[in-house]
């Protein structure tokens, strides 16, 4: 078995009671079964209170408004005060804020961007991201239908995607927009089933003429303050087409659309530097990274480069949003809060991530030139 996770990675450290926030509130946390037999095994107090807390037929903790059972009033775990340790956690818990996506013989592991504080260490990152490898040689497994053939491309796509996000002798925009029209070209091969035309195309995105290429197609882009502002609000729109899992998302996400149509009227200023070309290249490897690959399982990566896009955009807006109401309380505080909350919405129900790779999917709403637009 391999293992990937970026450098990063192993730096992660829980600050518990300290945090800003809770992993156990705002969603349901499910309990795998190994996890289930060991908590109906329990005795004593512990095992009392487990089994009246856990919803057995659909597998998971009691929640009181919206707070995990286990969670005490000092933000600390009682089943893992009182069950020794971590030993007592269930998978769930054990492994956030870590985030495994599982591929044959392959497992990338990286920290989800709803912990606010593996949150901070993502976007606090100053140098490019680079990948760990590991080995484990006595595990091995095997995926039936697994496409391997499409994996080793889609691969080879995204490590050429993240060397182009991560070109800092480029605008991000530009780097942003390359990665997009790579993934759709991609795209239309996968569709025609031509995926040895692959290599030819991924050659062709490496040479350096496809920056100037692009950076001329991008200064002949004509894009109005109201085409770009008309596609802003759709990407935003698709938001209401998804579960709300924390009660405070919806009017915080509310004040910011009202502020920035407002913004457009008045025509108020640009955000700063406070998002710099850093943070949303940080937010574009993570988002790639995280999800670009599982296109193997849907066929579908220009739709898991619209859904990587599309979180660094919104995020940004709620940023600026937050700006224009407080320009001197905007902080590096600020881009973490609007991070975890858009995360930890859209991240943590598999239902949301497919809903919003579907509705992206719209060519008439979201294509090439209208998402390049959002980039200039």
């Amino acid at each position: 078995m391999q293992y990937t996770a970026p450098h990063y990675y192993k730096k992660f450290q829980c600050i518990g009671g300290d945090c800003p926030d809770t992993c156990c509130a705002g969603w349901q946390i499910q309990i795998d079964p190994a996890s289930l037999r060991k908590y109906k095994k329990t005795k004593g107090p512990l095992g009392s209170r487990l089994k009246n807390e856990i919803i057995w037929k659909e597998g998971c903790f009691r929640r009181y408004g919206g707070r995990c059972a286990f969670l005490n009033d000092d933000n600390l775990c009682d089943l893992y005060l009182e069950g020794g340790g971590e030993k007592a956690f269930c998978r769930t818990c054990r492994i956030y804020p870590r985030h495994i996506e599982e591929f044959e013989g392959l497992r990338e592991i990286s920290l989800s961007l709803s912990c606010p504080v593996a949150a901070s260490l993502i976007l606090s990152c100053q140098e490019q991201v680079h990948f760990l490898h590991g080995e484990d040689p006595d595990r091995d497994e095997t995926y039936e239908d697994f496409d391997f053939l499409l994996f080793t491309k889609l691969m080879d796509g995204r490590t050429l995607i993240l060397d182009i996000i991560q070109n800092r002798s480029r605008p991000i925009g530009l780097r942003a927009a390359i990665a997009l029209a790579l993934a759709h070209d991609l795209q239309e091969r996968i569709d025609r089933n031509a995926l040895f035309d692959v290599d030819s195309l991924l050659e062709r995105y490496s040479s350096e003429s496809t920056w100037d290429w692009f950076e001329n197609r991008l200064k002949m882009l004509s894009v109005s303050q109201q085409n770009r502002g008309d596609v802003r609000d759709r990407l935003f729109a698709i938001l209401d087409h998804l579960e709300v899992l924390r009660e405070n998302w919806k009017p915080y996400l509310h004040k910011a659309r009202i502020t920035l149509k407002n913004a457009e009227r008045n025509a108020a200023e640009k955000l700063s530097g406070l998002f710099t070309d850093i943070i949303a290249e940080q937010l574009l490897v993570y988002f790639i990274f995280t999800y670009f690959c599982g296109a193997v399982y849907n066929g579908n990566a220009y739709g898991k480069m619209k859904f990587s896009l599309a979180g660094m955009i919104l995020i940004r807006e709620l940023v600026h949003a937050s700006w224009i109401q407080d320009p001197s309380g905007t902080s590096f505080e600020t881009i973490i809060d609007a991070a975890v909350r858009y995360s930890r919405e859209v991240e943590h129900s598999d239902d949301n991530k497919i809903t919003m790779e579907q509705l992206l999917d719209s060519e008439d709403d979201f294509g090439l030139e209208d998402l390049f637009g959002l980039l200039l």
